[in-house]
């Protein structure tokens, strides 16, 4: 017999199943058709009322997708690579500032000022590693947090000399001559940069990397001895995650149109641990629905409060009358319940519950 006789059949590839394929193509769908129904208020021509819209808008998603590069990019740094950090607002501060010399000071084009804040992002962000090579735990968790007071004393020393105290101007977005100057075109050109960088930490977790970021986490000792070298890596991590976060926040001053040095203060940045801590520790799916989460549920509690101040009873009326608290209490619940019944986040309730199917199934 020949070597070729001998040898062991190749497997033909494994297909993925076609309602694989058919599920993604309705995601595609539900996803491009979801501005168009935000924006008329109806679907397929049929009038949906505020309420049946859970009160969010088309604004507010963008918002969404701008918070959720900045968790997945807190989640790859602290979930998956154990680096606490309370100081992601920096980073922030330091895109709308790149954005703000390049695109308002300088004029030049807004993937210019994209390209500079990724950059200037991953430089802060390596300097604000370099404490992790020598500190850990509660002590370099205050080095983060000094990263965050040094940024927005920086951001607001430069907006009092070249602005006022009105906030920094921007410009139009523009990407050539197709100008983001509508929440749907800003939509449509967030939902790519959001999916490219969720695929592209996703794919990074399941590379050898990937793998050597895991055992760092829950293993430093281990694996040093293995022969990672855990100083470069946390340095990359810092940097990456850094770099994204400052897209993010130049992306959220040019669409806010004008920002305050006060907008990134220590709540901003405590919110995407919120996030994170609620979509699931470790998870980037996870914190993308942790920032969807944080977004748009209190769009849908006020709605339900004010459509409940109209019926007119006491306890309705108490409701529409403290809005605010109401949000603030509903979210702090919802985290101690989270903490309580399902420390893994929604994400790790997600794969308790797939758990639990999976093995009703294969007892029948």
């Amino acid at each position: 017999m020949s070597t070729l006789e001998l040898a062991a059949p190749v497997a033909a590839p494994v297909r993925p199943p076609a309602w694989r394929w058919i599920r993604l193509a309705l995601a595609v769908a539900v996803l491009c058709y979801l501005p168009v129904v935000l924006t008329d208020r109806a679907v397929f021509g049929v009038r949906l009322s505020n309420m049946q819209l859970l009160n969010i808008g088309l604004s507010q998603v963008n918002l969404m997708l701008i918070a959720m590069l900045g968790s997945v990019s807190l989640t790859y740094l602290t979930g998956c690579a154990g680096l606490i950090s309370i100081g992601h607002a920096a980073f922030y501060a330091v895109g709308a500032m790149a954005g703000a010399i390049v695109g308002t000071q300088w004029g030049l084009p807004f993937p210019v000022a994209l390209l500079a804040a990724a950059g200037l992002g991953a430089v802060v962000g390596v300097l604000a590693g370099l404490p992790s090579l020598r500190v850990r735990g509660l002590y370099f968790l205050l080095s983060t947090l000094a990263m965050h007071h040094i940024a927005k004393f920086v951001l607001s020393e430069y907006q009092y000399k070249f602005f006022d105290v009105v906030g920094i101007p921007f410009q139009e977005a523009k990407l050539g001559s197709f100008v983001l100057d509508t929440p749907m075109r800003w939509y449509f050109f967030l939902l790519p940069v959001v999916i490219l960088v969720f695929l592209g930490l996703r794919n990074s977790m399941r590379s050898r990397e990937g793998r050597a970021l895991l055992a760092m986490r829950d293993h430093e000792l281990a694996a040093t001895s293995a022969g990672i070298d855990v100083r470069v890596l946390r340095l990359k991590v810092f940097g990456l995650s850094s770099s994204i976060a400052a897209v993010a926040g130049c992306l959220y001053a040019y669409y806010m149109t004008n920002v305050n040095a006060e907008f990134f203060n220590l709540n901003f940045a405590i919110q995407f641990i919120a996030m994170i801590i609620i979509g699931g520790m470790g998870s980037l799916a996870g914190a993308a629905i942790g920032a969807a989460l944080w977004l748009l549920l209190p769009a849908v509690i006020t709605g339900f409060a004010t459509q409940a101040g109209a019926s007119g009873a006491a306890w309705a009326q108490f409701l529409s009358a403290n809005k605010p608290q109401m949000v603030n209490l509903t979210f702090g619940v919802l985290v101690v319940l989270l903490l309580i019944f399902a420390p893994g986040g929604i994400a790790g309730l997600a794969r308790q519950l797939r758990n639990k199917y999976l093995s009703g199934r294969g007892g029948q």
